[in-house]
Protein backbone atom coordinates (compact mmCIF):
# COMPACT_ATOMS: atom_id res chain seq x y z
CA UNK A 1 0.00 0.00 0.00
CA UNK A 2 3.13 2.54 0.57
CA UNK A 3 3.46 2.27 -3.39
CA UNK A 4 -0.01 3.51 -3.65
CA UNK A 5 0.09 6.19 -0.90
CA UNK A 6 3.38 7.36 -2.44
CA UNK A 7 2.00 7.48 -6.17
CA UNK A 8 -1.20 9.36 -5.07
CA UNK A 9 0.64 11.41 -3.25
CA UNK A 10 3.35 12.07 -5.72
CA UNK A 11 0.22 13.06 -8.22
CA UNK A 12 -1.17 15.31 -6.23
CA UNK A 13 1.90 17.42 -5.69
CA UNK A 14 2.63 17.65 -9.31
CA UNK A 15 -0.70 18.71 -9.95
CA UNK A 16 -0.18 21.58 -7.02
CA UNK A 17 3.20 22.25 -8.56
CA UNK A 18 1.62 22.66 -11.81
CA UNK A 19 -1.50 24.52 -11.47
CA UNK A 20 -1.55 26.39 -8.48
CA UNK A 21 2.66 27.11 -7.03
CA UNK A 22 5.85 24.90 -7.00
CA UNK A 23 6.18 26.08 -3.37
CA UNK A 24 3.51 24.06 -2.18
CA UNK A 25 3.91 20.91 -4.67
CA UNK A 26 7.53 20.51 -4.11
CA UNK A 27 6.73 20.21 -0.35
CA UNK A 28 3.92 17.36 -1.25
CA UNK A 29 5.87 15.79 -3.69
CA UNK A 30 8.88 15.19 -1.44
CA UNK A 31 6.06 13.62 1.62
CA UNK A 32 4.95 10.98 -1.27
CA UNK A 33 8.59 10.14 -1.83
CA UNK A 34 9.05 9.79 1.63
CA UNK A 35 6.53 6.72 2.09
CA UNK A 36 9.60 4.60 0.68
CA UNK A 37 10.35 4.89 4.27
CA UNK A 38 7.35 3.30 5.78
CA UNK A 39 7.18 0.21 7.96
CA UNK A 40 10.33 -2.41 8.18
CA UNK A 41 11.61 -4.34 5.04
CA UNK A 42 9.23 -7.44 5.95
CA UNK A 43 5.93 -5.30 5.50
CA UNK A 44 7.40 -3.71 2.35
CA UNK A 45 8.56 -7.12 0.62
CA UNK A 46 5.30 -8.48 1.30
CA UNK A 47 3.53 -4.99 -0.28
CA UNK A 48 5.35 -5.14 -3.52
CA UNK A 49 4.58 -9.05 -3.44
CA UNK A 50 1.22 -8.51 -3.20
CA UNK A 51 1.10 -5.44 -6.11
CA UNK A 52 2.78 -7.88 -8.11
CA UNK A 53 0.53 -10.41 -8.12
CA UNK A 54 -1.98 -8.30 -9.04
CA UNK A 55 0.16 -6.93 -11.57
CA UNK A 56 0.28 -10.35 -13.35
CA UNK A 57 -3.27 -11.13 -12.59
CA UNK A 58 -4.25 -8.19 -14.63
CA UNK A 59 -2.13 -9.07 -17.50
CA UNK A 60 -3.43 -12.58 -17.25
CA UNK A 61 -6.85 -11.01 -17.52
CA UNK A 62 -6.19 -8.41 -19.92
CA UNK A 63 -4.58 -11.43 -22.00
CA UNK A 64 -7.46 -13.89 -21.99
CA UNK A 65 -9.91 -11.14 -23.02
CA UNK A 66 -8.06 -9.87 -25.92
CA UNK A 67 -8.63 -13.60 -27.23
CA UNK A 68 -12.24 -13.84 -26.58
CA UNK A 69 -12.82 -10.71 -28.11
Amino acid sequence: MHIILMLVIVILGMALGSNVSWLLGLPVVIAGLLCFNLGNDLWRAKQESSLILVGLLCGVFVLVVSMFN
